[in-house]
């Protein structure tokens, strides 16, 4: 039995015979037993013969002494733990700055730096930071009657003989290693030069698949090591490139491990202790090395700590700066904001409601607002962000509204023109492709401060684009934007107020991560009489009936999204997948309908114009790819068919789907696929809740996949979970905020300060516009 066995052992009987489950006699005939066949090493030693004197005679005691020892033992367990089973790399007094380039490391030079290089190492750190992706334990004896062929094995085993012949044109290393029992069979092809090392080996540690051949086991061409006098381990298996092995890879790490004890640890002393965290050295180390499960676990936790905790403190940080700033107080009365509400065809829901008096209360704060208007697809938050446009207004400044695309800010022009007609507001259209002498007066116009409100693309931020007195800033779909156009557009007034709009349903991790600078507004709670489109999975052997409904829905004037699927992350593909399809539609099965091609290469004039024949009904049928995801709106579409389904995330087939049914007629979503991850499109069928399917969508595809994260500037990092750490990154959260509370510049933690400025000095900026 390993030591660390024996820990976790002891601590289970030790629970037990607290709570009445076993004996005290039960206890102490294990620590007896294990007294005898645990494999302590010598410098655990004294402890473990302690810890089991000290249970020695346990059924002799009164209840009452029985209860105090077991107590003390699991006091004594945690001890263990600590001190036995977490190891860090004592200094050797070479000192090295851990951010020197990481070819003075040892053993690396120039050549084997430019490798490393391609791994994204390019100093000492790097190289410290490059965490293996698993781990191999291989520690336990083997045994080779629990083994079975297709299994993966990872043991220690005695080596019984080795021989090197030759079949043919191979040549072979056949070693027999025993459990003590059995044999079994490790086989090397045409690696000769093992030889000499493997046939002076007594004892091996090794990892491969096993084969069952004419009754005996076999594992071809293992990973192993000698370790003849040396203890067995858990190995670090690691991402690698070209040109460096494991071997080489394990051996570099290990020859520089030792410059951890130049890293400085930025995490405050008081948050270590209050949180139980072990120190940054020993995480380290016990990710490239640990000493046992419990020194890997604990290395983990350390780790996705200091990940979760420095992005909360650099997003805190850009949170009070910004509040810090002073903003300007609007005056207004709210007189506009009531005579639209008055003209609406519906009632507000109350979370509408809630949402316009906390934007109202920040709009006449002297503080800057930054808030996100987080709802889930069709729950009214244009409605509520023309109310606080309106009350801007009012209050006698300018606002700006960017969209991503010129469909999406098009649309919202004219939406709010209409919305707005009878308000006397000025409101104007600019894009890329607006035309020069209608530009020009637009500009003059905001520039003078003639119009109240422009709408529009990133054309918005050009360096000619002046406002006279913007207020505030409104930007739809906030993460489809880049660091500088969304700073730009922020710039172009002092003091503005920020409105960031988003319909992606996020997790709240997630949204944690991404939206800890901002003030949250969610808006969950759905429009009376809104209808949910029908969903239903069909088969692509019933594609021809797809066709069919679809001709008769078109008959009845109802308008049909066919989405293209998306092959790769890859605009050209895309485009030739919905080039094709809008072909084959034309002149097959829909010959005689008016078919549409919608595509994000096309030129905005063309999208305005397809788009608008939709809208007219000229176009019955759309072939799409994504980019009508986020805020399109044609009243009288009720029919999507979406084609190969699995290739999307949930959160985006939900977008999809929220483009039907929007005028509260019956509609329908279509899911063609061949059959691929029915589980997942299932849950989608009968879920309408965009946030249940994040969560869901999340857990299913992990973090990496999930909405293409990375756009959405999502940190990537190297061992934080987000679905299996929440409970870190609340903590880390929490820890970020009372830091800050007391010293919101860092001034009494310079190596904080520091670590934060290193990792995140660049994208500070990025996070202070949402």
């Amino acid at each position: 039995m390993l030591f660390e066995d024996f820990v976790y052992l002891s601590e289970e009987y030790i629970q037990k015979t607290l709570n009445g489950d076993y004996k005290p006699d039960d206890f102490e005939k294990f620590v007896r037993t294990a007294f005898k066949d645990t494999l302590v090493t010598s410098d655990s030693r004294e402890r473990f013969v302690a810890f089991c004197e000290y249970f020695l005679g346990l059924s002799n005691l009164s209840r009452e002494r029985v209860i105090t020892r077991l107590k003390n033992g699991l006091a004594m367990i945690e001890k263990l733990k600590r001190e036995n089973l977490i190891e860090s790399p004592m200094p050797d007094g070479e000192v090295l700055n851990p951010d020197v380039d990481v070819r003075f490391g040892r053993k690396i030079g120039p050549r084997r730096a430019e490798i490393l290089q391609r791994l994204g190492i390019y100093t000492i750190r790097d190289l410290l930071y490059h965490f293996p992706r698993i781990h191999d334990d291989r520690r336990r004896p083997l045994k080779i009657l629990e083994l079975k062929a297709g299994q993966q094995v990872s043991a220690t085993a005695q080596v019984v003989s080795v021989e090197k012949k030759q079949v043919k044109n191979f040549k072979i290393i056949n070693m027999i290693v025993t459990d003590g029992f059995s044999n079994m069979y490790l086989v090397w092809f045409n690696q000769e030069y093992l030889y000499d090392s493997l046939s002076k080996a007594k004892r091996i540690a090794f990892s491969g698949n096993v084969k069952s051949e004419y009754g005996k086991f076999k594992v071809y061409s293992p990973d192993f090591q000698i370790i003849d006098d040396e203890p067995p381990r858990i190995y670090p298996i690691y991402d690698l490139t070209s040109g460096i092995s494991q071997g080489v890879m394990r051996s570099l790490i290990e020859n520089n491990i030792k410059y951890v004890n130049y890293i400085k640890d930025p995490v405050p002393e008081e948050l270590i202790k209050l949180r139980n965290l072990i120190d940054l050295k020993s995480a380290i180390y016990g990710m490239h090395f640990p000493k046992s499960e419990y020194h890997l676990k604990e290395s983990k936790k350390r780790l996705a700590y200091d990940e979760f905790f420095y992005l909360e403190v650099s997003k805190l940080m850009v949170k009070h700066s910004i509040q810090s700033r002073g903003g300007v107080a609007k005056e207004f009365k709210g007189d506009l904001a009531k005579k639209f509400i008055s003209l609406l065809p519906f009632k507000l829901t109350n979370a509408q409601k809630n949402a316009i008096l906390e934007i109202e209360n920040d709009l006449k704060s002297d503080k800057m607002m930054n808030r996100l208007l987080h709802g889930d697809v069709g729950s009214g938050k244009t409605v509520v962000a023309e109310i606080s446009i309106l009350d801007v207004i009012e209050s006698g400044f300018q606002a700006a509204f960017m969209a991503p695309t010129y469909v999406l800010a098009r649309q919202h022009y004219e939406r709010i023109r209409k919305d707005f007609e009878n308000l006397d507001v000025k409101i104007a259209f600019i894009s890329g492709s607006t035309p020069n002498a209608e530009k020009t007066a637009i500009k003059d116009g905001i520039a003078s401060g003639d119009i109240d409100l422009v709408i529009g693309t990133h054309a918005l931020i050009q360096k000619d684009v002046f406002f006279k007195n913007l207020g505030l800033v409104v930007i739809d779909e906030q993460h489809k934007f880049g660091v500088r156009q969304r700073e730009s557009l922020m710039s172009k007034g002092k003091a503005v107020d920020t409105l960031v709009m988003t319909a992606t349903p996020i997790p709240r991790t997630l949204s944690m991560t991404l939206y800890g600078d901002l003030d949250i507004t969610l808006i969950d709670e759905m429009p009376y009489g809104r209808k949910n489109p029908r969903t239903f999975i069909v088969n692509e052997s019933k594609r021809s009936e797809v066709y069919d409904f679809v001709k008769q829905e078109m008959d009845r004037g109802v308008g049909v999204f066919w989405i293209v699927p998306l092959i790769e992350e890859s605009e050209k593909l895309e485009l030739s997948a919905a080039t094709k399809i809008y072909t084959e539609f034309r002149e097959g099965p829909f010959k005689g309908y008016e078919v549409g091609l919608l595509h994000g290469r096309m030129p905005s004039e063309e999208k305005a114009d397809v788009m608008e024949r939709f809208l007219n009904k000229s176009v019955q049928l759309l072939v799409s790819t994504t980019v009508i995801e986020v805020g399109i709106d044609i009243p009288h579409a009720g029919v999507m068919v979406i084609d190969h389904p699995e290739r999307f995330g949930l959160a985006q087939l939900h977008q999809l789907r929220g483009r039907v049914g929007r005028s509260g007629n019956e509609s329908f979503c279509l899911l063609l696929t061949g059959g691929a991850e029915i589980d997942r499109l299932r849950y989608f069928e009968h879920t309408f809740n965009g946030f249940e399917l994040a969560e869901y969508d999340l857990k299913m595809r992990g973090p990496g996949e999930f909405m293409g994260t990375r756009q959405h500037g999502m940190p990537e990092f190297k061992v934080a979970n987000l679905i299996e750490d929440e409970e870190i990154l609340i903590m880390a959260r929490h820890d970020a905020q009372k830091i800050l509370e007391n010293d919101p510049e860092l001034k009494d933690h310079p190596s904080l300060l520091e670590e934060i400025n290193r990792k995140y000095g660049e994208r500070i900026k990025f996070v202070e516009v949402g």
